[in-house]
């Protein structure tokens, strides 16, 4: 792996987006996607940043007024990017905690298949919850969609379970560490973004259920 691209869903976010953002250091091997889930005042913002970096995506509804984070994350499906990095709009990635995470990789999966997961700290959390996906593990799911469609919100569980079937395709980088501070522990942090993934969280978990019970992995048997 050369180069990591950053992808970033949003939505009504923007002083923690830009914490997220301040935290992310200005290297040449690093760009940045932010996907603005009908979201125009962060949209406008971005661009008026004119940091070359990044690169904004307004995500459109047609049946409701925002989508979600998978379906955000979806829309971007890239073609030619070396390695992947996926994260939250309110987290902060610690210090060196991108270029450990990128040494980690290239020092585990020198064939640029395989997926480094982040340490959260402040929060327990799925070891997929952030993480840095190779273009050649990539490659397994349909139209490059890193995530099952049928999900709202809480997807990377699957990542994980692709990885453990697979064998030997992740590692958690202990030195990658990003602050989460997420309501359940830091009640003061709750917004509507995440009340409105809580409204989604029932039926996402449903659908988890029943897809381990299928045995359906995305990226593996399900395409």
């Amino acid at each position: 792996m050369k180069h990591i691209t950053i992808l970033i869903p949003t939505r009504n976010r923007m002083e923690k987006l830009e914490k997220t953002l301040a935290s992310i250091p200005d290297l040449d091997y690093i760009d940045i996607i932010i996907i603005c889930d009908n979201d125009y005042d962060t949209y406008g913002y971005i661009r008026s940043l004119k940091n070359q970096k990044i690169f904004a995506v307004m995500a459109l509804a047609s049946h409701q007024n925002f989508i979600g984070s998978v379906a955000c994350k979806n829309l971007y499906t890239p073609d030619v990017v070396d390695g992947l990095l996926y994260g939250t709009d309110d987290i902060i990635f610690k210090e060196n905690a991108i270029q450990n995470a990128f040494i980690r990789f290239n020092e585990s999966f020198p064939d640029n298949d395989g997926v480094v997961g982040f340490i959260q700290e402040g929060n327990s959390f799925h070891p997929t919850g952030v993480g840095l996906v190779g273009q050649k593990f990539l490659q397994r799911y349909p139209d490059k969609k890193l995530f099952f469609p049928g999900y709202f919100h809480f997807a990377c569980q699957e990542i994980y379970d692709l990885c453990n079937k697979i064998g030997g395709k992740f590692i958690q980088a202990k030195d990658a560490v990003v602050l989460h501070k997420h309501p359940c522990n830091y009640k003061e942090e709750m917004d509507q973004t995440h009340q409105d993934a809580r409204i989604k969280k029932r039926e996402d978990h449903a659908m988890i259920a029943k897809r381990k019970a299928e045995g359906l992995i995305w990226g593996h048997n399900d395409d």
